[in-house]
């Protein structure tokens, strides 16, 4: 009777703890959310239409030239004629002509109290670049040695200015000058600042140029003595040969 009853209780306990278990699987499951249905692709999204091309720009028109402004060609015409103008030779060349040729030169030297030493030679001149310039050489005897000078004169139509720049073999320098023409057109004055070989130093000097007898003409250089005053320290008179 016992064992009966035992196995009894034992089943009775084994039925129920499967009612219950059955029971709380169902109720879980009643909590638990129902699963979200699969999300579906979106659909294709429609290309957008391109945008319709711009219109072409259209050149910009050439602004127009101010009242009464020249033409770019005319400006050009008359900056080409103004050069062609200021580079041409001019009348203050042709007053040098009277240099141009073959001359024989009879030269004096003079020093401070002393007699003046005496030379000659020849000098020959030419113009040069489509007669803007005077190229001028001279040979000759020099305090009883050889002597060789080239010199390049001219006009400064820009400045108003003569100019002549000389050297020679009697050292390593050069001498520079510019100056004016006489109201005449005949004597031309130049002056200049240049470094003094015998005295080692630079000096201010000047020079004149009488042209007055087209076939003769006669250069003095000037200096300042030991009493300060001026004297011609060089005489060329030129006759045309």
């Amino acid at each position: 009777m016992n064992v009966r009853r035992w196995v009894f209780g034992v089943a009775f306990c084994a039925a129920s703890a499967l009612l219950v278990s059955s029971a709380y699987s169902q109720a879980k499951d009643e909590k638990k959310p129902a699963d979200k249905p699969a999300a579906q692709p979106a659909p294709a999204t429609k290309p957008a239409d391109k945008p319709a091309p711009l219109p072409a720009a259209k050149p910009a028109d050439k602004p127009a030239d101010k009242p009464g402004a020249p033409a770019a060609g005319a400006d050009m015409a008359s900056m080409m004629k103004m050069m062609s103008d200021m580079s041409a030779p001019a009348k203050e060349h042709e007053a040098l002509k009277p240099l141009i040729g073959t001359f024989t030169c009879a030269n004096k030297f003079n020093m401070p109290g002393a007699p003046p030493m005496e030379s000659t030679g020849e000098v020959t001149r030419k113009w040069i670049i489509g007669n803007r310039y005077i190229e001028e050489e001279v040979k000759g005897t020099m305090m009883g040695t050889a002597f060789e000078g080239f010199g390049i004169s001219g006009y400064d139509k820009l400045q108003k200015l003569y100019h002549g720049y000389w050297i020679d073999n009697m050292g390593t320098g050069w001498w520079f000058q510019t100056g004016t023409m006489d109201a005449a057109g005949k004597v031309l004055t130049m002056s200049g600042e240049n470094f003094d070989a015998m005295a080692n130093m630079k000096k201010k000097g000047r020079s004149t140029l009488d042209m007055t007898d087209p076939n003769k003409h006669v250069m003095k250089m000037y200096d300042t003595g030991p009493d300060g005053k001026e004297y011609v320290a060089f005489e060329m008179t030129c006759t045309r040969k």
